[in-house]
């Protein structure tokens, strides 16, 4: 095991005896704090090179399965080869951080945006879209933006909209992005989505499945942005009011309500042989039995 560096010991004792004083200013405890500190990583550092026999790579994952991101960080600065910096920055990107300039942003088919942007990493993303050879945020057909739009993260979707170069697209997979927002619940999102600068997403995309999946969801507010879209809005009786008899057997009533007092296409509810109110019958849902029993 490698050896710490050393001190003489009466520098040692002056370090801690300063630290513990109640008389030592705060700013000379938060040093000897953080040259302790790095001390540790760089000591944990070489001890995990010396286990794995210099493989890069296995080092930096078992630091961070661990959370040692301190570590990970220290063995990231060691990456010599283009290869090992380039999984250094990928396994990295897990954690949000990462000081990498060896390593093109965009390698392995822009995997390490695609997992900042699952995680919600903001400032990953940002470093990844300015770099040198800079991350494509349409990569893998739009992969990142999918899921990021999967876990709600509203900053990222915004920040590869936006993309200054290889912008991801809102209406790729025809609408898919805005479908998984939609039954999620992401207003903010969808938002985006439908006011992207280029190839917005079209709230009526495949036939307003996005409608029937929030309406089954419950999702009131997304239901009403997507009826009140200013360009391609969907309709309230899409899929054959489909949209109304999910929202009807899971009980939602104010869904339901929007979805009858659409402007334009309205939904009936008498749609499908009256299987709306059937299913609000057969589920115990009284008001929603009712609210269908007076249209």
């Amino acid at each position: 095991m490698p050896a710490l560096p050393h001190l003489p010991p009466e520098v040692v004792t002056d370090l801690v005896l300063r630290a513990l004083s109640l008389e030592a200013p705060i700013c000379e405890i938060s040093a000897v704090c953080s040259f302790w500190h790095s001390i540790l990583v760089r000591h944990l550092a070489e001890v995990l090179i010396l286990r794995y026999d210099g493989n890069m790579v296995s080092v930096l994952r078992r630091a961070l399965q661990h959370n040692k991101l301190d570590v990970a960080l220290d063995l990231v600065s060691r990456s010599a080869s283009l290869d090992e910096s380039e999984e250094a920055l990928v396994l990295v990107a897990q954690c949000g951080q990462a000081d990498l300039h060896a390593a093109h942003a965009d390698c392995r088919g822009g995997m390490a945006i695609i997992i900042a942007a699952e995680k919600g990493h903001r400032e990953m993303v940002h470093m990844l879209l300015d770099a040198p050879h800079a991350a494509h945020a349409d990569c893998q057909d739009g992969l990142a933006l999918l899921k990021a739009a999967l876990e709600g993260h509203s900053e990222v979707v915004h920040m590869l909209l936006h993309a200054p170069q290889h912008a991801a697209h809102a209406d790729y997979q025809d609408g898919l992005v805005l479908l998984v927002a939609a039954e999620k619940g992401h207003t903010e999102i969808v938002r985006m989505l439908l006011d992207a600068p280029q190839h917005a997403a079209h709230a009526d995309c495949q036939d307003g499945h996005a409608l029937v999946l929030a309406a089954r969801e419950g999702h009131t507010e997304v239901v009403q942005v997507l009826l009140d879209a200013p360009q391609h809005a969907a309709h309230a009786d899409c899929q054959d009011g489909h949209a109304l008899v999910l929202a009807a057997r899971e009980g939602h009533t104010e869904v339901v309500q929007v979805l009858l007092d659409a402007p334009h296409h309205a939904a009936h509810s008498d749609c499908q042989g009256g299987l709306a109110l059937l299913s609000a019958s057969a589920n115990g849902h009284i008001e929603v039995q009712r609210l269908l029993s007076r249209i």
